[in-house]
């Protein structure tokens, strides 16, 4: 029976028959005879850090690596040495096995894996992007975006749907992945325990892998709970405090600020958002909130293992790739249903926070039933509100005009409208105190709500 295995450094993920059957980080201990994989390694990473290795799957070649290890003498001996002990964990698995791949895997990182693979005694007999394989378990837009976290990086996938779904292109963001996440919250528990009981919790490198080991039941418990209890022990006395989702998700918006940013350089210029994110981020506490928090912005979640998964259900059309293995950046995925959502802005602003008047260059101009429209050359009978040409500016770039559910916004040029630094696309609602911006960089114009001296409106 066929394996899929999603190669993920932040938990590789091992699949069959519609079904996960093993699931491990991808990190190594190199301070023995022989590499230390998998959840084992994980318990002892904070214990002697010189001798972990966790770049092993992002970086995968045949470089020495930056220091001499006793186990291995580079990335391929350590990715090897992981998969032959995923391989003889299942002895009543089959060998043959499709391989969901990073986005930025180079050819030659390709190669290296089909020959390591079977090294460990795997038959690889599919390829396809991993980003790609997680999106394609439901039915598609005509544009969507898949996020992942990896162990170093986020990666946000574009991927857009013709006669099938296919990857368009994707963005890393180095230093933004799982073990950063790790690490700020370790501070931010670090420093409460200091606030509170003068308990330093990483001053030893023990209490340091506790605290290491505990984050992921913590941030479990978190998606049930609005608050957490954390103890450790020390010197015979208990010491405690209690965390909320908002510290969790405080300690990581720079983090979370990073990707949701790439979501929105990624958006497609016509239509909604539709996100479709991994399981590592949506358990992550406050990064749903944050990205739904975009404008006409849908987040789907994927299950545990989505890349795996998506490559079993198409396994027959990887399979039939003449002449070889060929990365697969294609499935012939089913399109969603036009009209499932609607592609204008539905939202309605409260009447005390919708904007009278848009601001620009010092003057003030009243939004009225009548369009106001902005651009660089504007003809026609409508108001007009001229701005200097520039780059990215349109003759007739975007309307402005007040409607019975308030004021709103239609963007009409070729190289966008943003609307607090996220491109809009049709008509969507306005609210005061919104930042409007045409060109790049362009002018920006504020929407403002004018009161009296009362602050009554």
């Amino acid at each position: 029976m066929t394996l899929a295995l999603e190669i993920n450094d932040a938990g590789l993920i091992l699949a069959r028959d519609g079904e996960l059957v093993a699931e491990e980080p991808g990190c190594a201990m190199l301070d023995g005879r022989e590499p230390e994989t998998g959840e084992a390694a994980s318990r002892r990473l904070r214990l002697k850090p010189l001798y972990a290795e966790t770049r092993c799957w992002q970086d995968l070649g045949t470089a020495p690596l930056p220091r001499a290890m006793p186990a291995a003498a580079n990335c391929a001996e350590v990715a090897h040495a992981q998969l032959l002990a995923l391989a003889q964990a299942l002895p009543d698995a089959g060998r043959e096995i499709l391989l969901a791949v990073p986005a930025w895997y180079t050819r030659e990182q390709l190669s290296l894996l089909l020959g390591v693979a079977k090294e460990a005694g795997l038959e690889p007999v599919g390829l396809v992007d991993a980003g790609l394989a997680a999106a394609s378990l439901e039915p598609a837009p005509d544009s969507l975006l898949q996020v992942e976290l990896a162990m170093h990086r986020a990666v946000v996938t574009s991927l857009d749907h013709g006669d099938q779904l296919h990857r368009t292109r994707y963005e890393l963001l180095p230093q933004q992945g799982w073990l950063a996440l790790r690490q700020a919250w370790l501070d931010m528990i670090a420093a409460a325990f200091v606030r509170k009981t003068r308990f330093d919790p990483v001053h030893e490198a023990a209490n340091e892998q506790r605290l290491w080991d505990g984050l992921p039941g913590w941030l479990g418990t978190l998606q049930s709970n609005g608050t957490v209890a954390i103890e450790m022990q020390a010197a015979g006395h208990a010491h405690e405090v209690e965390l909320s989702r908002h510290d969790f998700a405080s300690a990581a918006s720079r983090i979370y600020d990073a990707v949701v940013q790439a979501v929105q350089r990624a958006r497609p210029p016509l239509g909604p958002l539709h996100v479709r994110l991994s399981h590592r981020w949506a358990g992550l506490p406050g990064f749903v909130e944050r990205l739904t928090e975009l404008r006409d912005c849908e987040v789907s979640r994927l299950p545990r293992g989505a890349a795996a998964l998506g490559a079993l259900a198409y396994e027959s059309g990887l399979r039939r790739v003449p002449g070889g293995l060929t990365l697969v950046q294609k499935l012939p995925v089913p399109r969603r249903p036009a009209g499932t959502r609607a592609v204008a802005s539905t939202t309605v602003v409260p009447p005390g926070e919708r904007p009278t008047h848009v601001v620009f260059g010092g003057r003030a101009w009243t939004i009225l039933p009548e369009p106001l429209t902005l651009g660089a050359a504007v003809t026609g009978e409508h108001r007009q509100l001229a701005v200097p040409p520039g780059p990215g500016i349109s003759r007739a770039h975007c309307t402005l005009a007040r409607g019975d559910d308030g004021p709103w916004l239609e963007d009409h040029s070729t190289y966008g409208t943003f609307l607090n630094g996220e491109r809009v696309s049709g008509r969507v609602a306005l609210r005061a105190g919104d930042r409007l911006r045409i060109g790049s960089p362009g002018i920006e114009c504020e929407l403002v709500r004018v009161v009296d001296g009362d602050g009554a409106t």
